[in-house]
Parts: structure tokens; C-alpha cells; sequence
């Protein structure tokens, strides 16, 4: 069952199934229409740079790419996480290596599964986007219960896709496994029916297995906590500009303006179509290098020869717009001003500021609060299956998190307060190393200890503490 790490072949998917077409044979009411699957399709193109409205005159500033970048590096930037097992610290520090990449695809497609499996006497880890796998159930908690898990390979002309169904009932988890064959010129169908045994990568497979004695799925669903825009009572992740898509279009459109407006606006010379030679290809013979500059014309004119094409261009009042544009899309996606746009010359008071700084946090500290809860799930399956296959650990070890509030708070403006605080007497010196290096309080005090003994009679300089 988890001898393969479920890979997708890209261009085989050109679009999502039907939801009702997927759950016919397993006999199941998959809770995700085909609204909310759309969405996340249409998201996922808007990030990989094949947003609907781009062509030949509206070129994209791919501002959706670089909102899930930004909130992807404020996630992580800070994190520190470890598990109090050897063996399974060793196979979830390798994953946490590539955490920032994988949130930032979470965010451009409303969520990620962290999916453990065994192969070849190893625990490995399979991240599945969210535009491969359908969410089937969840509980009163928004806990996921049931999901879809999409696996293709292309053979020749054919497609064949194998469904992998994960329910979780009471204590015991379901897993049945269907697979099909279709040609690639119907690659958004499933297809007819075939044996798992007929492909050489499945052979093996079961259709039908269980897990038992455990309370929740294999793995972690890292869902971003965006209220869903397409269905209220949809308990899917949505990317994080879901509520942004037709800002996004407007900021490439009034992007593509200013690009013309300088193309528009470049400077030429209008000549008479007499003032250069042709060649024998009948082609004017022009300054080499400049060739773009000149612009033959017939002016009729015997006085004139020549003219200066040299219009002012309108820049600043488009980037104005491109610039509000994007103060727009901030407020829509929970980010705080200047994270896309550029700081105006129009003040803005301090509590506008702290709003909009208050606003981020808070986007931040749910998303890192979702992740948590994923990364926790995913330790619990790593610990599952090392029991199932028998791989020496500690049973359900402990998973700690370490996070960083500097969205909100300015290091050096917290460690210069503190500082002040304690030239004042207010706090000493263990306080103070708490606050500004996240010292424990026995980590402060062995500390301060330390620099007493280098100088017994002295007090705790202040340059010291500032080091």
C-alpha cells in the first residue's frame, strides 16, 4: 500500500475530474463540489503564470506568485521544530529542509497533504498538492476524515489513474484502491475500469485494506484558513488571493498600460522615405544598431524631411494606479500595506499602521497555527507506520515548535525597550536576556551567573548585555 510514493505525470491531468464521477465506485457523497475544485484549478494556473485573462497585449505581473513567496518566507522564516524520537527526528528534519517551498504551494492552491509511506525499508514523505487530491469528509471539528489521493502514469497513448481512497472510521481506517485507463485525447475523463495488477507499478497494490487502532488519517492536511468564496459550508482550504482573482486581473491589465505607454511613448525619428538608400532587397539601409530608431514616412513635404517622435510619457499616474491597485489586493488577502505596494508620499497615521501590521499577524499566526496542526498529524503517521512495519522508535514521542512574532514586533526595537527598561531598574538582567534571545528563565540565570564569575565584584556591564 505504501511501497509507491504517489507521483503525477505533468500534462497527464489537464483538468480536474468530476467530483461525482470519482466517488461512483467507491459508493460515497464527496462533501466537495465541483465549484470549490474549480477554484483551486483556476488558482493553480493563476500562480504557474496561465491566469485567463493573459495574451498577447495583458502580460502579467504575477503578483499571486509573489504573495504566496512573501507569506510562504514570514511563515517559516523562524521556525524551529524538533521531535523527541531519533529516528523520526532524522526522517522529519529532512522534510523540514523544503517547509518554506511546500507552504508556498499550499498557499497558491488552498492547502497540502503530508502523506508518510513506506518504501524499501524507509519512511518517506509524499507532499500532494491540492489539486491532486479531493477532500471526501471531515467531522463537526473540521478535522479531515476522508480524502481522494490521484495517481497517474502516461504508457504510450494511454492514461491510467489510480484513485486511492482513505476513510476513517471510529478507530480504524479504509483504504481501497480503483484503477482506470483512457486515452490521452480524453484525459479529463477517468475512463474504463482495469486490474491494479495490469500496470507493474501497482502490481501489489490491494484493492481493499485496514489500518486499525489509530484517530486520525495517515499524514497532514495543511489547509490555509481562508474562508471559502465559492461554497460557505465548505470545509476546503482556498488559497490565499482567492478573494483577490478579478484585483489580480486588474493589476495586470493596468500593468500591461504602462508597459505600452513606454513602448507608445519611445523615441523616434519620422524620416521621408527618401532620405536612405535600399539594398537590393528593396530594404531600407539604416545605422546599424539603430535600425529601430528610424521610421520611414512619405511627408509630401519638399521643407520637411524629418521629425522628432518624443511624447512626455504618463508614468507616474500609472504606477498611482498600479500602486492602489495593489494596496487593493493587500487588504483582500490579510497582508499589511508595503508587503507588494510602495509607500506614498500621503501620511498615514499610526493607527492605520499598526491595523494593517495587526491584520498580517494575524494571517500569519493562522496559517502558522494550520501548519502546526499538519506537521503534528504527519509525526503521528510517521509513528504509526513505524510500528505497522516494525521500525524500532519511541512510541507517540513528543513534537516541539518554536515560532517568531518579528511580523508584529521590531527585534531591535523590542531588545532596545527592554534595554531602557533595565538601565531603569524595571527588569534584571535575567528578564532582560529572556525578552530580547529567547532564553528560558534557567537559560538566563546560568548566564548571568557565567558573566558574575568573570568578574566577581563588578555588576553585569552594559555593553556586555548589548553584545
Amino acid at each position: 500500500m505504501f511501497e509507491r510514493l504517489i507521483t503525477f505525470i505533468k500534462g497527464a491531468i489537464n483538468k480536474m475530474f468530476n467530483t461525482s464521477d470519482i466517488a461512483k465506485d467507491f459508493n460515497i457523497d464527496i462533501s466537495t463540489n465541483n465549484e470549490v475544485m474549480r477554484l483551486i484549478e483556476k488558482c493553480a494556473n493563476i500562480y504557474n503564470h496561465k491566469a485567463p485573462w493573459l495574451n498577447e497585449e495583458v502580460k502579467s505581473l504575477n503578483v499571486a506568485k509573489t504573495i504566496c513567496e512573501k507569506v510562504a518566507k514570514a511563515v517559516t522564516i523562524e521556525l524551529k521544530s524538533q521531535v523527541r524520537d531519533k529516528e523520526i527526528e532524522e526522517i522529519y528534519q529532512r522534510f523540514i529542509k523544503n517547509i518554506r517551498t511546500n507552504t508556498e504551494y499550499a498557499l497558491a492552491k488552498g492547502g497540502m497533504f503530508f502523506k508518510p509511506f513506506y518504501s524499501n525499508g524507509k519512511i518517506k514523505i509524499s507532499c500532494i498538492h491540492a489539486d491532486k487530491f479531493i477532500p471526501v469528509k471531515f467531522d463537526s471539528t473540521g478535522e479531515l476524515l476522508g480524502a481522494i489521493f490521484i495517481d497517474q502514469m502516461v504508457k504510450g497513448d494511454e492514461i491510467y489513474t489510480r484513485l486511492e481512497y482513505n476513510d476513517l472510521n471510529n478507530t480504524t481506517i479504509t483504504i481501497k484502491n480503483v484503477a482506470y485507463k483512457t486515452n490521452k485525447n480524453n484525459s479529463n475523463t477517468l475512463g474504463t475500469k482495469t486490474n491494479l495488477n495490469s500496470i507493474p507499478e501497482w502490481k501489489g497494490i490491494q484493492e481493499e485494506t485496514q489500518i486499525e487502532n489509530v484517530n486520525r488519517l495517515i499524514g497532514g492536511y495543511f489547509k490555509i484558513p481562508i474562508a471559502n468564496p465559492i461554497d460557505n459550508a465548505s470545509l476546503v482550504g482556498v488559497p490565499i488571493f482567492a478573494n483577490a482573482i478579478e484585483i489580480l486581473e486588474e493589476i495586470d491589465k493596468q500593468f500591461s498600460r504602462t508597459l505600452w505607454e513606454y513602448e507608445g511613448a519611445e523615441l523616434a525619428l519620422d524620416v521621408d522615405a527618401t532620405t536612405f538608400k535600399k539594398d537590393e532587397k528593396d530594404k531600407y539601409i539604416l545605422p546599424k544598431g539603430k535600425e529601430r530608431l528610424f521610421r520611414m514616412l512619405d511627408f509630401n513635404d519638399d521643407e520637411r524631411t524629418w521629425n522628432v517622435f518624443s511624447p512626455a510619457i504618463r508614468d507616474a499616474a500609472l504606477f498611482n494606479g498600479l500602486n492602489e491597485w495593489l494596496r487593493q489586493c493587500e487588504s483582500q488577502c490579510g497582508l499589511s500595506f508595503g508587503v507588494l505596494s510602495k509607500e506614498t508620499g500621503i501620511a498615514k497615521t499610526a493607527t492605520e499602521i499598526n491595523s494593517s501590521k495587526q491584520d498580517y499577524y494575524v494571517t500569519v499566526s493562522d496559517i502558522q497555527g494550520a501548519l502546526q496542526t499538519a506537521l503534528e498529524d504527519l509525526v503521528y503517521g510517521i509513528d504509526v507506520l513505524m510500528m505497522l512495519y516494525g521500525i524500532p522508535h519511541k512510541a507517540n514521542p513528543d513534537i516541539s515548535f518554536d515560532w517568531d512574532d518579528s511580523i508584529l514586533v521590531d527585534s531591535e526595537k523590542k531588545q532596545s525597550q527592554s534595554l531602557i527598561e533595565r538601565n531603569a531598574g524595571l527588569i534584571d538582567d535575567v528578564e532582560y536576556f529572556i525578552q530580547t534571545r529567547d532564553y528560558s528563565e534557567k537559560e538566563a540565570i546560568e548566564y548571568v551567573e557565567k558573566m558574575k564569575q568573570r568578574s566577581p565584584e563588578e555588576p553585569v556591564k552594559k555593553e556586555e548585555i548589548e553584545e
